[in-house]
């Protein structure tokens, strides 16, 4: 049984506080699941997390796995918006220190989770 990391979505909403959850994308023997993980506190909680799943479940890391935020459209030209990027940043520099990829989805970048399955 082999269980790969994908991708992970920082569902991290620029105009509320944390706790915010994350999605994750796996695949199974090459059937495709996604989970969900609460209550992460900050960006490097989530990652942490991250690396806990896949010690306490035996997963691997795909090649890419990537880190992803969404684009919130709705926050754009907002108060909410400089909070947003500054996520977006926070988020690449954990990807960075791991050596994993770092994107974005919705908005007008016409990406979803589905795109970033290897």
């Amino acid at each position: 049984m082999s269980i790969k990391m994908h991708w992970a979505l920082f569902k991290a909403d620029p105009s509320t506080k944390p706790p915010f959850t994350m999605q994750i994308g796996l695949t199974e023997n090459g059937e495709r699941q996604e989970i969900t993980i609460d209550h992460c506190e900050h960006i490097p909680d989530a990652v942490e997390k991250i690396k806990k799943l896949m010690v306490e479940k035996e997963i691997s890391y795909a090649k890419p796995f990537t880190l992803l935020y969404p684009i919130y459209m709705d926050m754009m030209d907002s108060d909410f918006e400089g909070t947003m990027h500054q996520i977006a940043w926070l988020i690449k520099d954990e990807a960075d220190k791991n050596g994993w990829e770092f994107n974005r989805t919705g908005g007008l970048s016409g990406r979803s989770v589905k795109n970033f399955y290897s």
